[in-house]
């Protein structure tokens, strides 16, 4: 199964010039360069390495990268270091700078896998899972908006950090049904605030970092919190991540809560699927970066179960590039029989194959036990 799915690898730099290990792929599919033949592709910066596509099972030929691991690890640190520095342990400005730095490296690597299975598996606490989701939906608008490097690496780490004074409260209240009690909103007010001392009692962090942390509840219209801030008054960053931040929570189920997934009838028309999704809080946003971020995700955001006109259960693994009305690969995972598949089966989308006939993330209360990482063309 894994040689019909292609995923992303850097290639090393002692590749260039060398004969290719396998056949390589851009990222619509199309065929670059046969196996054997002389690698003369070029990085689009100096720093930063090539990437482009293979077939999943000759994909170690190149790297060994697993990112679903990484972002295990991740999730793993993030908890560590959030309890060591609340209990007034060792812990540096520079653990939290690697660990932010380490997660756009993974994004960087293959965002697709990274934002399809964050939403599909609770890796970790529910305080850690949100942070590492709004991390990597806010690089997802950091990069569209154009924000260099440096500064996507710094909305990630705020977006890491944003809660890092109240980790366990926030894991308390995904078990929580109905509104919060006095002690508890006070301690939810204070949080942005308690996050940032804490953040400054560690050591040095970026102005655009503390700022992004301090400002996360901030509202366009002064609804706000601590601050009641207005529009421009609130940072770039900070904008960014309030967005990041309820886009990750609506995307995600709490005790009282279900998700506000994708429906394929908001789904025809961005301005319809903003109102679906964002609900009450869109005159809050700021509504030039809350459409960049919808348009990047696309109309089927990876991770996005449907149903099929074959009556199979499907997960959509990866965009296609320059947003078409389909998805590039569709995945289904549970047959006709209403059975778990033992290997996921590719699908061809289109008027000859099969349709998505709609979402379909409402139809299973809980999903069943599958191995997701071979939804992207990974082994675990």
């Amino acid at each position: 199964m894994l040689s019909t799915i292609l995923r992303p690898v850097a290639l090393p730099p002692d590749l260039i010039g060398q004969p290719a290990p396998c056949d390589l792929f851009d990222a619509r599919g199309t065929l670059l360069l046969r196996q054997g033949a002389n690698i003369s592709l070029r990085a689009e910066t100096p720093h930063r390495p090539c990437t482009v596509f293979c077939e999943a099972e000759q994909a170690e030929r190149i790297s060994p990268a697993d990112p679903i691991g990484r972002l295990r690890e991740i999730g793993m640190a993030l908890g560590q270091l959030a309890d060591t520095a609340v209990q007034g342990g060792v812990v540096e400005a520079e653990d939290f700078r690697d660990l932010a730095r380490c997660t756009y490296e993974v994004w960087q690597l293959d965002a697709d896998v990274c934002l399809g299975y964050v939403r599909l598996v609770q890796f970790d606490r529910a305080s850690v899972c949100h942070a590492v989701h709004a991390a990597l939906l806010v690089a997802e608008l950091a990069t569209a908006n154009g924000l260099p490097d440096h500064m996507v690496v710094e909305v990630m780490g705020a977006a890491l950090t944003m809660n890092l004074a109240s980790m366990g409260l926030h894991d308390d209240m995904a078990d929580f049904v109905g509104a919060p009690d006095v002690t508890t909103r006070e301690a939810l007010d204070a949080h942005p605030g308690d996050s940032v001392a804490l953040l400054v009692e560690l050591g040095d962090f970026p102005a655009n970092w503390l700022a992004a942390v301090a400002q996360h509840h901030e509202n366009i219209d002064g609804s706000g919190y601590p601050l009641g801030l207005r529009r421009g008054e609130i940072t770039l960053a900070a904008r960014m991540l309030r967005i990041a931040d309820v886009l990750a929570a609506r995307l995600s189920s709490r005790r009282g809560r279900t998700p506000r997934h994708w429906g394929l009838y908001q789904a025809r028309d961005v301005a319809h699927l903003i109102e679906h999704v964002f609900g009450a809080d869109l005159g809050q946003l700021d509504p030039t970066l809350v459409r960049l971020v919808m348009s990047r995700l696309g109309t089927f955001p990876p991770g996005s179960l449907v149903r099929l006109s074959n009556g199979e259960l499907a997960v959509v693994s990866r965009r296609r590039a320059g947003q078409g009305p389909t998805p590039r690969d569709v995945l289904s995972f549970i047959g006709t029989h209403g059975r778990p598949l033992e290997t996921p089966r590719l699908r061809q989308i289109g008027p000859r194959d099969v349709r998505i006939q709609g979402y379909a993330h409402d139809e299973l209360p809980r999903l069943p036990a599958y191995e997701w990482p071979q939804m992207w063309g990974y082994r675990h």
